[in-house]
């Protein structure tokens, strides 16, 4: 080998994906299982429709799944955090728009000493009172610290302003809302959504058969069942009509902007090919936004564009913070970059390096079983399987610049879009 000469670029034309196979336990549950990698890790991720999309007020979904390590009958928060740390695991919680659930990781030789408890969380919280009040100072406490920040109160200013403060996208919390919410309400929401039938699980990495059977026998019993979450709630988008707002705060030495508007999700055939254009645009670090803003001007740090998709809707976003002496003109930069897309097709070389970029992307989204999972699971959640990665590796690699410049034309309008700053 003669390490003088690069290696050969050679285009990424098709995928190896690691194989994955749906099973399910005695009551239904869906459990996809991806059982590859060379490290004895174990990674089991539960997944339940109980997002804030369902929750009856704001805040009960996130406290609720905050609330899931902080003690049961048996066991109190200290006693299950000091199981999982004795073992070497470790269990994160999360709620979404649509989704909430936790994720445990383990050694595969003592995840079956920690299934028991990991069930344990799941149909036994007691949600203590006590617990709860420390959370909820904690929390209130860093929503007062983050409604200092210039980039936070845009992007609150934003979302609202996109779809309405009665919208779960567009809802804000305020510090006053915490007093609304009490353990009685957890348990409520807890009992509603947290079982077997609203419920999906993801194994990823190295283990056999025992332990599925291991899930079959915590999670797959008929007494853990309940009314499946309803999929037709539907809230009204609530747009702004004012789409420049500018929040004034004389002391900052800096203007958080953040530019956009409604537009498609991944449901949209539009969207594998839009994702080329916003690459482009700004959406790495060799983006045309940080070409100009960054590295030309010099007016930012970083700057970003991005097609952020939920499922039942989808937005462009564009952010930075800039000296505030050069808000309008970083404005106005953003403007010409957006027509020069609707104007201009994109070069052969620029879009063969975000073509080459991208494709490298994609590939390491699928590198390995606990990163797969990861990817699977966002296609899941549009009901989608992992025929769409090659899918958006085809459209990567043949989209041309002429498919671009008229997307650009499409869904690419300054004029329409909303202007939020803060500073």
């Amino acid at each position: 080998m003669n390490r003088t000469l690069a290696p050969a670029v050679e285009p990424v034309e098709t995928i190896a994906l690691p194989k994955y196979e749906l099973r399910q336990l005695d009551n239904g549950v869906p459990v996809y299982t991806i059982n590859e990698g060379e490290q004895e890790v174990v990674k089991i991720e539960l997944m339940f429709k109980a997002g804030k999309w369902f929750e009856p007020k704001n805040l009960i979904s996130d406290l609720t799944n905050r609330m899931l390590r902080e003690g049961t009958s048996k066991h109190n928060a200290k006693a299950i955090a000091d199981t999982f740390d004795f073992y070497g695991a470790s269990i994160n919680t999360g709620a979404g728009f649509e989704t909430a659930g936790a994720v445990l990781y383990s050694l595969t030789k003592h995840v079956d000493k920690l299934l028991p408890l990991f069930h344990e969380i799941f149909t036994d919280s007691v949600f203590p009172q006590g617990e709860l009040d420390t959370i909820i100072t904690n929390r209130k406490q860093r929503l007062l610290v983050d409604m200092k920040k210039n980039d936070y109160l845009a992007n609150r200013n934003f979302v609202s302003a996109l779809f309405g403060l009665e919208h779960p996208y567009g809802r804000l919390t305020e510090p006053e809302q915490f007093s609304n919410i009490n353990a009685d309400d957890l348990k409520a929401y807890f009992k509603k959504y947290y079982h077997a039938s609203n419920l999906t699980i993801m194994v990823s990495g190295k283990f056999d058969d025992s332990l599925i059977k291991s899930l079959n026998q915590f999670f797959g019993g008929n007494d853990w069942k309940g009314p499946v979450a309803e999929t037709n709630i539907k809230y009204a988008v609530n747009s702004s009509a004012q789409l420049v707002q500018h929040t004034e705060k004389a002391d900052s030495v800096q203007s958080a902007l953040a530019i956009g508007n409604i537009s498609i999700n991944k449901k949209h055939p539009d969207f594998m090919k839009l994702s080329v254009l916003n690459t482009i645009f700004g959406g790495y670090f060799g983006s045309r936004l940080m070409s100009n803003i960054r590295e030309e001007k010099g007016y930012t740090y970083g700057i970003y564009s991005s097609f952020v998709s939920y499922p039942h809707h989808g937005f462009i976003e564009i952010g930075t913070e800039v000296g505030k002496d050069v808000r309008e003109t970083a404005m106005k930069e953003i403007e010409r970059e957006i027509n020069l897309l609707r104007t201009e097709p994109v070069g052969d070389e620029e879009l063969m390096i975000v073509k080459n970029y991208m494709s490298g992307k994609i590939l390491r989204s699928v590198d390995g079983p606990l990163k797969f999972s990861e990817t699977l699971k966002g296609l899941i959640l549009y009901n989608e399987d992992a025929t769409h990665i090659q899918a958006l590796l085809k459209t990567v690699r043949n989209v041309t610049s002429a498919e671009l410049l008229e997307l650009a034309n499409k869904y690419l309008d300054y004029s329409k879009m909303y202007k939020i700053s803060v500073g």
